[in-house]
């Protein structure tokens, strides 16, 4: 990644994910490829880099841009996780039929 001096702006290189936090109440994500699932207290992303999985409190989407695949969200964050391909569908599933 490519930071300018000059001014705040960072120059990120097409493809990659890039996860940014302000103070746990604003995230803003690059190479999201899908929302599998999202509510106020959990969202499941598909990213260039596998699946993450974000949980909080009054979790909403602020900014969404799929044909560039950025994604801003605000709320309470409280945990990250990145799973296999496959566990957030999986984790759904289990929740339902558990």
């Amino acid at each position: 990644m490519q930071i300018q001096t000059d001014s705040p702006t960072y120059a990120i290189p097409s493809g990659d994910h890039v996860v940014t936090m302000r103070n746990r109440k604003r995230m803003d994500l690059t190479s999201v490829k899908t929302i599998d699932r999202f509510d106020q207290e959990e969202f499941i992303v598909r990213t260039s880099q596998g699946v993450l999985v974000i949980r909080g409190e009054e979790l909403r989407i602020v900014h969404l841009d799929v044909d560039k695949g950025l994604l801003t969200l605000e709320g309470t964050i409280g945990t990250m996780q990145y799973d296999e391909e496959d566990s957030g569908s999986r984790n759904f599933l289990h929740k339902l039929f558990g």
